[in-house]
């Protein structure tokens, strides 16, 4: 657990060490004559090869060993960040980034993973919550504390955490216990190598496009895009018929993965273009930099506490509540910052607060598309899973970013702040459309006591749906946690609200009943 949740807090750090490190390096020898535009290298760098390598690691920690994968990940993420902080000119620091970034995307999908093969069926959704709740650990230190830091010493700072930090998890990765398994049967399902490299060239055409294409003009963006597709297509016709296949095609046929990764996608669409446009809205308050960093800290912070509280949810209640709580707020508080906050003077305490409610509603999409996406997997794919979902996200980062500063530079609304009015609204929209891809997902009934057996004597899976619970000779439910005694009447009956709902749109019975004799059947199962 310690390890899986400390990769993921040293990948989201570095992502905000990126961030942070482009102002200070323009104001360095380093940066000296060198265009903003071609220092946001520092931190596209590692975003477009994070994107690229992500589906392709995933494949391949499947395949060869999640713990080989995970080490391999730390060993490259460590090597960039030392070749950051000691660069001598911005080309090796542009490298380094991006050797950083390939590492990233193999110890993500290998970190949680290998987490939860480690793990009982009965842990795993709480285990996916604290894994993405680390992301809001790693962020928490570097909107807190990284500017003042940074800005009293030197950018090197930045990078030269990671760098250790990475070198001390290879460590702890070293002590786990070897990868099963006959070693020539595993290097036999080593995922297609023309096809990885087709996915990894189509990617990072796309991620390229999707990031770049606006500032290099429409001839490299069409040419960007034909690549990215041309190379996606060869990559998923290798696919259809190799018998170790660069793209997992078993994934992409289940509808559950495929609307877990339309929420992903958008949940990197609506985060990207907040982070990329809120520190333009600080420091057009004249916010220095410092400040910048702590008055995004509540965005950290509550994706932090509401993926922890999310996965013991998703466990009792299933992914549609965690991921409809987590739209609603969301949506409240783009609402209240379009309403009140987004003025021409500084409304900093407004802007904290509905921040904080944002990472809490963020941090409940995160992890409901996390274990829609992972818990629909076996065993042997969850890599591959966590590497394909991640990937949407990463793409909906890109698309995120480049049209939260169209909206920017060319707002299509009026008034005060009508750049940053548009970028609410678009998270509003993001939002509204991963709420709706929920509304397909069948609901996740609470898992029965191990000793329960289904109707021919097999284990009831997790995530039954409604239907199934409704099935003739139905395991018999265990009794409610005691946790539950100690949450408040409001959201205990708000979730009781909610399955009900989930309820009446899941059931498939033959036979005919109304909405109410549904309902009624519902309250007859309630402990």
């Amino acid at each position: 657990m310690v390890l899986g949740c400390g990769t993921m807090a040293l990948v989201m750090g570095d992502t905000m060490a990126g961030t942070l490190a482009v102002p200070l390096v323009a104001s360095h020898r380093l940066g000296a004559g060198v265009a903003l535009v071609d220092l946001q290298w520092i931190a596209s760098a590692a975003a477009i090869t994070y994107a690229a390598a992500l589906a392709a690691a995933g494949r391949l920690a499947d395949a060869v060993g999640r713990r080989r994968v995970l080490l391999a990940g730390l060993l490259i993420f460590a090597l960039g960040g030392a070749a950051a902080a000691i660069a001598p000119d911005l080309v090796v620091l542009v490298a380094g980034r991006a050797l950083q970034g390939a590492g990233a995307g193999a110890i993500v999908p290998a970190s949680l993973a290998l987490l939860l093969t480690q793990l009982p069926a009965t842990r795993r959704a709480a285990a996916i919550g604290a894994w993405s709740a680390s992301s809001g650990l790693g962020g928490i230190p570097l909107h807190g504390a990284g500017g003042w830091l940074a800005e009293l010493w030197n950018w090197r700072l930045l990078f030269a955490p990671a760098a250790v930090a990475g070198l001390l998890l290879a460590v702890v990765a070293m002590m786990l216990p070897a990868d099963r398994g006959d070693r020539a049967d595993r290097w036999r399902r080593v995922p297609d190598p023309i096809g990885t490299l087709m996915l990894l060239g189509g990617l990072t055409a796309l991620v390229l496009a999707l990031s770049k294409g606006q500032q290099w003009g429409w001839p490299s963006l069409l040419g960007l895009i034909s690549m990215a597709f041309g190379m996606l297509l060869i990559a998923l016709v290798r696919s259809c018929g190799h018998r170790a296949p660069a793209i997992d095609l078993t994934l992409w046929r289940r509808p559950r993965f495929l609307l877990a990764a339309l929420i992903a996608l958008m949940y990197g669409l609506v985060s990207l273009a907040l982070l990329s446009t809120a520190p333009l809205l600080l420091r057009h308050w004249q916010l220095p930099l410092p400040l910048i960093g702590l008055a995004l800290a509540p965005l950290s912070a509550g994706v932090l506490t509401s993926s922890l509280l999310a996965g013991p949810l998703v466990r009792r209640r299933g992914v549609r509540p965690v991921i409809y709580i987590g739209v609603l707020v969301v949506v409240g508080a783009a609402l209240w910052q379009l309403q009140a906050g987004l003025r021409s003077e500084p409304q900093l305490a407004l802007w904290m607060a509905a921040c904080l409610l944002m990472g809490l509603g963020l941090g409940m999409i995160s992890t409901g598309a996390s274990a829609a996406a992972t818990l629909t997997a076996g065993s042997d794919q969850y890599a591959s899973a966590v590497g394909a979902s991640m990937t949407a996200r990463q793409l909906g980062g890109a698309i995120g970013v480049a049209v939260g500063m169209l909206l920017l530079e060319h707002p299509p609304l009026r008034g005060p702040m009508p750049g940053n009015s548009a970028v609410f609204a678009l998270i509003i929209g993001g939002v509204a459309v991963a709420g709706f891809a929920a509304l397909f997902l069948h609901p996740t009934a609470a898992p029965p006591a191990p000793a329960t057996k289904a109707a021919g004597g097999s284990d009831a899976p997790i995530g039954a749906s409604a239907a199934q619970r409704s099935a003739p000779a139905p395991a018999t439910p265990g009794p409610v946690p005691a946790s539950a005694a100690s949450l408040s009447p409001i959201p205990v009956l708000a979730g009781q609200l909610i399955e009900a709902i989930d309820y009446v749109l899941a059931s498939q019975s033959t036979s005919v009943r109304s909405p109410r004799n549904r309902i009624r059947q519902f309250a007859g199962r309630q402990p």
